[in-house]
């Protein structure tokens, strides 16, 4: 295998047939060949690694084949009131066939709970989107949380025909109430949960924890989109956010806001304009918003090329690239990534607004929600597997060049630890800063999903998607990416390396360990009240204490400890002092998660994070 095999997968990958050496402002077109070389070393074993995981999949290649019982397939679900309070539930389903419409098939759907059908109809595929309305009296609302299913199948076109299989069950709650506990997700595809069905995303599952714990049940309002990058400074011009509700996009069929089609990959609508159209919504209900659920700032930086090896101009330096990314510092006049010859949020996303400003803005929605900012968790790290590294060593790859692809590996594994390190400071740093200049108290916190280095891509307990094929969501994106997509091998593999089921829910679940969110909710403690005691400075190398108090005093026995370092490692001990040598400076903010004798769980956190030097 060639580096230039490598080079024609990018371009394939990327849907260009340019050169992919980089050019135009901010690149030095006298640096010298070795550092060139150099480069396309890095380049090439990123395709290698991330090519053979992303596309080198047959099902990826050959993307018409699909599970028979996938289609028709239930797009979106839309229910309202829901919890509801009085008089009916009004529901909107949405059907996707594109099939079906070429031949002019009409469809049979059914919402059920249970054995019990609560509606249902036909509906005739025009389109490779239809939509039917439906109302479930208020008499036939369960009055607890109740788990409802709703499919479609193809119906029988002669009477002596035999409707086909119904498809991919779409899964939700019904309920009554009058409170719920409302939840807006914005953000790019780890908050929309690439490859996760609709129930399975952690901003979801956020929401139906809250909603249980306090007893008022939850609605999920989700206008995130894969690719989106967190602030795209002239689109629309000016940064004037109103102009995104005069805009329509195509991954946004029905023009609410929430997209549908949200696997596709695509850079716009920015977090800002999400977070517009949710007001927008809000205020059109008439319903004001309990909590946000945010990230961003990954694609603004160009996950591949980017923060993979640095190729995209303005990515060379992480940190200063996270500092004028997700802060919204140091951004040149002119992009310097505008022009490059591959798929980048970069060209649009290239300074701009940081995560201090999107904070601000999602608490200034209907309601002044509160902010929870989800932090990023380790794509790729050094506890991923080397076996792509196997296909650095085919027969006949000189050594030098098997050194230069292994190191090439080997930094691409830590210039993402570095990038998860440096987002999640800057993320913490900025709801600091919102909370400081808030005038109703503290809003916005910073929650950790507890995610180490051995939950990323290809480790022994990974948590993220390590195929293009196996995710729930694979049959959508068979369908829709190819006709929506505008690189659509990309957008077809584009759930490597995000969270799978097992990582949204520990997302979730350690967001409601978060201390801040139990305040806001008014929920009781579930463990010992813990302080986790950590020195403000040490050596990198040297041993540094850590140890926990509960209620002012040395913990009882039997108690377990799990600590989490902030550097990616962690720990489980029975005692309630542990020591750690940081390789690396930091700041890193250690976290501790107690359980006690029944199982109960709470989490503690440094007041300031612990500097290295």
């Amino acid at each position: 295998m060639k580096l230039a095999w490598s080079w024609r997968a990018v371009r394939q990958r990327t849907g260009t047939g340019a050169s992919p050496v980089p050019s135009g402002p901010g690149v030095d077109a006298r640096a010298p060949r070795a550092r060139a070389a150099g480069r396309f070393a890095a380049v090439g074993a990123v395709a290698v690694l991330l090519g053979q995981l992303l596309g080198g999949h047959p099902a990826v290649a050959q993307a018409g084949a699909l599970p028979g019982s996938a289609f028709p397939l239930v797009l979106d679900v839309d229910m309202t009131p829901n919890p509801v309070c009085s008089g009916p539930v009004h529901g909107r389903v949405q059907v996707y066939d594109p099939a079906a419409a070429k031949g002019g098939a009409t469809v049979e759907w059914r919402v059920r709970a249970g054995a019990k059908q609560l509606a249902g109809g036909r509906l005739a595929m025009t389109a490779g989107v239809g939509t039917a309305t439906f109302d479930i009296p208020f008499d036939q609302v369960p009055a607890t949380e109740t788990a409802l299913q709703i499919d479609a199948r193809t119906a029988a076109s002669a009477e002596d025909e035999k409707p086909g299989r119904y498809g991919k069950v779409w899964r939700d709650t019904l309920r009554r109430g009058c409170d719920p506990v409302r939840v807006a997700s914005v953000g790019d595809s780890v908050v929309w949960g690439q490859g996760l069905d609709h129930d399975q995303k952690f901003p979801y599952l956020t929401g139906q924890m809250l909603g249980r714990e306090t007893g008022r049940g939850h609605q999920q309002l989700d206008y995130s989109i894969s690719g989106a990058v967190l602030d795209a400074p002239e689109l629309p011009a000016g940064n004037k956010d109103a102009a995104c509700l005069r805009s329509t996009e195509k991954q946004d069929p029905d023009g609410d806001g929430e997209m549908e089609f949200g696997e596709v990959t695509q850079q716009m609508p920015d977090v800002f304009c999400q977070l517009e159209k949710a007001g927008a919504q809000a205020r059109a209900g008439g319903y004001g918003l309990d909590l946000v659920v945010i990230n961003g700032c990954i694609n603004d930086l160009d996950p591949f090329f980017g923060i993979g090896v640095g190729i995209t101009p303005g990515s060379e330096h992480l940190p200063e690239a996270v500092k004028r990314e997700c802060s919204g510092v140091g951004a040149a006049p002119e992009n310097p990534a505008k022009d490059v010859p591959y798929f980048s949020g970069a060209k649009v996303g290239y300074g701009g607004r940081g995560m201090q400003a999107a904070i601000e803005k999602a608490h200034s929605l209907p309601g002044h929600p509160k902010v929870l900012v989800a932090d990023f968790y380790y794509a790729l790290s050094r506890s991923s597997s080397p076996i792509p590294l196997k296909r650095c060593s085919v027969p006949g790859i000189t050594a030098a060049r098997l050194l230069s692809c292994k190191g090439a590996l080997g930094r691409v594994s830590e210039r993402y630890e570095q990038y998860t390190q440096l987002a999640n400071a800057a993320y913490r740093q900025a709801a600091t800063a919102a909370n400081k200049a808030s005038s109703d108290g503290p809003y916005a916190t910073a929650a950790d999903g507890l995610f180490t280095v051995d939950n990323a891509v290809l480790t022994p307990d990974s948590k993220v998607w390590g195929t293009p094929v196996t995710d729930p969501a694979f049959p959508l994106r068979t369908r829709a990416c190819p006709e929506l997509s505008a690189t659509p091998v990309q957008c077809l593999s584009a759930a490597v390396g995000h969270p799978d089921i097992e990582g949204a829910r520990q997302y979730a679940e350690s967001f409601l360990l978060n201390p801040s969110l139990r305040e806001w909710f008014h929920l009781p403690r579930q463990g010992p009240r813990a302080q986790l005691k950590v020195p403000e400075h040490a050596h990198v190398g040297s041993e540094v204490p850590l140890s926990v108090t509960v209620d002012g005093t040395a913990p009882a026995t039997g108690y377990r400890y799990h600590w989490y370092f902030g550097d990616g490692t962690q720990r489980e001990t029975d005692e309630a002092a542990v020591t750690h040598a940081y390789d690396h400076k930091g700041p890193w903010l250690p976290r501790l998660v107690i359980t006690d004798r029944d199982g109960k769980k709470t989490l503690a956190e440094t007041p300031r994070a612990l500097t290295t030097d």
